[in-house]
């Protein structure tokens, strides 16, 4: 069953009949900045090789063609067949979008948003409107719970994450992106660096009866004590962290519920530079 914004993205190539991938990405990044699209979750965009990019779209889109509704190949895009519905108001401003878009070519599209947005052009294989330096060091923390993948690496991008260091103990997820091997993809796309370090992630075994904050308080020391033994990982950590910005990298909101930023807490009384976030 398709959530909104997948059904958003049916309706779309079901009018356009035919669409390049280019004006698919560009004419959803606009959409994307339509305000009325909050009241559900539609689709984050990031800097990317011809401007603003959704990793999650075309995941959709692959997901759309494994089902039938549309057949692609490296530039475009064809409806094949499928009903779609929508509420009225979402459909109207789909309609919005491919009206007032539907006589743009590409070339003409990318110079429309590459004018407007110039911060999303800094990655670009056609031109660059805006300077981007990875230039800092130290250490600070992400979490990713709530982030779909574009809004994670975006984060990354605001932040000039140069290394992001995942500290999960088992790198799999059910949210599309997130797993370890995903992730060292996706990263190396814009310019990241993927390392797993699972040895400092907490064992599964320490991971029992977590109901109460004062579980999580026995879990976070006893993790202290086994993270204080991990002495060639935290130098390496320290010394990277003196040359590049890095992000310890694990799944919840909260960092304080959450080994990372134990893990942070360690690092800083051994060194300066960290960040807890």
């Amino acid at each position: 069953m398709m959530n909104t914004r997948q059904k958003c993205l049916a309706y779309f190539l079901k009018r356009s009949g035919h669409c390049s991938k280019m004006k698919l990405s560009k004419v959803f990044f606009l959409m994307s900045q339509d305000k009325s699209l909050n009241k559900f979750k539609f689709y984050s965009f990031v800097p990317y090789k011809y401007g603003p990019y959704s990793f999650e779209l075309f995941h959709d889109l692959d997901m759309l063609e494994r089902e039938g509704i549309v057949e692609t190949d490296e530039i475009n895009i064809k409806f094949i067949e499928g009903n779609v519905e929508l509420h009225s108001d979402t459909m109207n401003i789909v309609d919005y979008f491919f009206e007032e878009t539907t006589s743009m070519d590409d070339n003409e599209l990318v110079e429309f948003t590459y004018k407007k947005f110039p911060g999303y052009t800094i990655f670009s294989e056609i031109e660059k409107k805006q300077n981007y330096i990875r230039d800092e060091t130290g250490i600070t923390t992400i979490g990713y719970e709530g982030l779909s993948i574009d809004e994670f690496m975006r984060k990354l991008i605001d932040d000039k994450i140069q290394v992001l260091v995942d500290v999960r103990n088992n790198p799999w997820s059910m949210k599309y992106g997130f797993t370890g091997k995903f992730l060292n993809i996706l990263c190396g796309k814009i310019g990241i660096e993927y390392l797993g370090l699972p040895d400092v992630g907490i064992p599964s075994e320490f991971r029992k009866k977590l109901e109460t904050r004062e579980d999580y308080d026995a879990l976070f020391k006893r993790y202290r004590g086994f993270i204080s033994k991990k002495e060639n990982e935290m130098d390496m950590l320290l010394g990277l962290g003196k040359e590049k910005k890095i992000a310890l990298m694990c799944f919840e909101k909260d960092p304080g519920m959450c080994h990372r930023t134990v893990l942070a807490e360690e690092l800083r009384g051994r060194g300066t530079g960290v960040v807890i976030v």
